[in-house]
């Protein structure tokens, strides 16, 4: 019966997801995996380590954008990358694909704006899977802040 109620907790300790946060300042390089990021504004970094690594950004003292990145579980890279801008935009405004290369890596990027919750909101979703990790990132911020897309439009946040 100990044996049970030991390999009873071991289990559940395995499946619960541990998290940790992070306040990073800006333009600071937040190490995370094998990659690097900056952020423009003081945000809060929340990790979750599962069997599936992920990544939350939230801004520390104002509204404005959100950022989630996951390293991608599979042994094999999806040759349909166009699941992962259906899974993110629901009802885009003037989408886009385009492929950018940051520091030698190759990122499929998905942008479109959208409205939701009467909020103009641009969205991006990159996409690298030319080797392992293979990484997504989702970005979403408010259209009216010029800084903000200024700064993701510019591959700022990515220091890989």
């Amino acid at each position: 019966m100990k044996v049970l109620i030991c390999f009873l907790f071991l289990l559940g300790g395995l499946s619960n997801t541990i998290l940790s946060q992070t306040l990073v300042e800006p333009n600071q390089n937040f190490q995370w995996e094998s990659f690097s990021f900056r952020f423009p504004e003081p945000v809060v970094v929340k990790e979750e380590s599962t069997t599936q690594k992920k990544l939350n950004v939230y801004p520390a003292k104002r509204d404005g954008f959100f950022m989630v990145v996951r390293i991608l579980p599979w042994s094999e890279p999806v040759t349909e990358k166009n699941l992962w801008s259906q899974s993110v935009f629901q009802k885009p405004i003037n989408p886009k694909q385009t492929e950018k290369i940051v520091l030698g890596k190759t990122f499929q990027v998905y942008e479109a704006d959208q409205i939701r919750n009467q909020n103009a909101l641009r969205n991006q979703v990159w996409v690298h899977m030319d080797k392992k990790p293979y990484l997504w990132i989702w970005l979403q911020w408010k259209s009216d802040r010029k800084d903000l897309t200024d700064f993701f439009e510019s591959n700022l946040f990515l220091s890989l």
